[in-house]
């Protein structure tokens, strides 16, 4: 910027019209910031709202697709563990598996899986161990935990029963917590003791179970022995007439239909005692006694339940889900 100068009596004086500003002129600010832009009409904001919501609704099915594929896969984890665990147990019982009963007993040494966890869903109130998974962490109680790492492979990750903690741990009273298990032992597989065998009462157990289990609804009736007609699998060398890798160990089962820790069958009737879970886009997760994990998926619609189970249902004796079933908890062999 150019200042006039002149000298006043020897002195040097700048006019005060030099120092004024150049008037201000708002388009040098324009060109400074960039041109000027004006802000989204009601319309357009509109158009882009309409657009996100589209979006949305054409990944909200990915994503839950996705997220049903992770329960998937983490669900066939949790089964090779747990048949992993049934193999160590079977090595070191001189390959009997372990006690399997007809019921929910917490007798030291009398269960694979101690408790009731029926209930805890659609109003039916809970079993005494529904939301107990300290009695997993016994293993005088529960025979197979010394052969796991981790109790939550008892329940499969879509199973979202929660409920106020029912045990005796003082850390955890007041909080609310996972179901204890979604995961039932074929009724088919593991052993009783002879008090049992005799008379299979709740509770009734004394002497050591080395005696295969009875698989009581194989029948249809409760009233089922050991292989008469149907066979069951007290040890794990008992497969020489099916291939292990045909037989179902365990099973992901319906909140509206679990209890004890034992899956009941019945391959002489057609109709459901127990009910298969559908968590996984109408497929449940199974563990078969040569160790592998699968996701078996359903054909048809029959186990779509939102209520409780009645304590037996006809099914049509074509129905393929049923037939599956029985064909993969044991066979015919007199």
């Amino acid at each position: 910027m150019n200042y006039m100068v002149t000298l006043l009596h020897g002195r040097m004086v700048i006019p005060a019209s030099t120092l004024d500003p150049a008037p201000f002129d708002p388009s040098h600010l324009c060109c400074s910031l960039g041109p000027f832009r004006p802000a989204f009409t009601l319309i357009e904001l509109l158009v882009v709202i309409s657009i996100i919501g589209i979006l949305s609704a054409l990944l909200l099915p990915v994503l839950v697709r996705d997220k049903e594929k992770a329960q998937g896969i983490a669900c066939m984890s949790n089964s090779r563990q747990l048949a992993l665990a049934m193999q160590l147990y079977t090595h070191d019982y001189q390959d009997f598996y372990p006690p399997n009963p007809d019921d929910s007993n917490t007798m030291d040494g009398y269960n694979w899986c101690p408790g009731s966890v029926l209930g805890g869903i659609g109003g039916i109130p809970p079993g005494h161990d529904t939301f107990n998974p300290s009695i997993l962490r016994n293993e005088r109680k529960s025979l197979i935990t010394a052969y796991i790492k981790n109790i939550e492979i008892f329940k499969c990750p879509a199973d979202k029963r929660s409920g106020p903690y029912s045990g005796s741990d003082s850390a955890l009273a007041g909080k609310i917590v996972p179901a204890t298990r979604s995961i039932s032992l074929n009724q088919g597989v593991g052993t009783i003791d002879p008090a049992y065998d005799a008379k299979p009462r709740a509770g009734n157990h004394d002497g050591v179970p080395r005696l295969s289990v009875n698989g009581p609804w194989l029948d249809g009736h409760r009233k089922h022995h050991r292989n008469q007609p149907y066979a069951t699998f007290g040890k794990a060398t008992d497969f020489n007439r099916v291939s292990a890798s045909q037989i179902f160990l365990t099973l992901d089962e319906s909140p509206w239909s679990i209890n004890d820790a034992a899956f009941g069958v019945s391959a002489a009737v057609a109709e459901w005692v127990d009910w298969p879970a559908n968590f996984h886009n109408n497929g449940g997760g199974f563990s078969f006694c040569d160790g592998h994990g699968e996701v078996h998926k359903w054909r048809t619609g029959t186990l779509n339940i939102n209520k409780r189970t009645p304590g037996t249902s006809p099914v049509a004796s074509d129905n393929p889900d049923w037939m599956w079933l029985r064909n993969h908890a044991t066979m015919r062999v007199q």
